[in-house]
């Protein structure tokens, strides 16, 4: 959940700072729209990754907890550091799961496999994850 937190913070940070670049270059006299275009595309990216990071941490958040409480939960090490979460999802719940958590997966270093109704969640070891933001 930290480097879900570290994520979504990145991406909030960067709607942070081009919304601040084009209100001071909008504010300046004679500079035109399109010189602001990009940072407002930037901002609006940005919002849109935090919104699927949040998406993605809160499936995950939703899932996990309802496994732990139903006691379906398996927890185990995977190869190398790496540690595994099992969980049995059923119905239609497993294709939104995946989809929700797909883009998080890859930007907090998670793997995620599906077996029937058994997805896995596959942890990396923290010090091989490095973020591009």
């Amino acid at each position: 959940m930290r480097r879900s937190g570290h994520e979504i913070r990145n991406a909030l940070n960067g709607v942070a700072v081009n919304v601040e670049v084009v209100r001071s270059r909008s504010g300046r006299e004679g500079n035109g729209a399109g010189t602001v275009d990009a940072f407002a595309q930037r901002a609006a990216e940005g919002a849109a990754m935090a919104s699927e990071l949040t998406n993605g941490t809160l499936a995950i958040v939703d899932v996990v907890l309802a496994a732990a409480a139903s006691g379906t939960l398996r927890s185990k090490s995977g190869s190398g550091n790496a540690s595994e979460i099992e969980v049995m999802i059923y119905g239609d719940r497993a294709p939104i799961f995946l989809a929700d958590t797909r883009r998080l997966a890859s930007e907090i270093g998670v793997s995620i496999e599906q077996k029937e109704q058994v997805v896995i969640l596959r942890v990396l070891p923290e010090d091989t994850i490095h973020s591009e933001n």
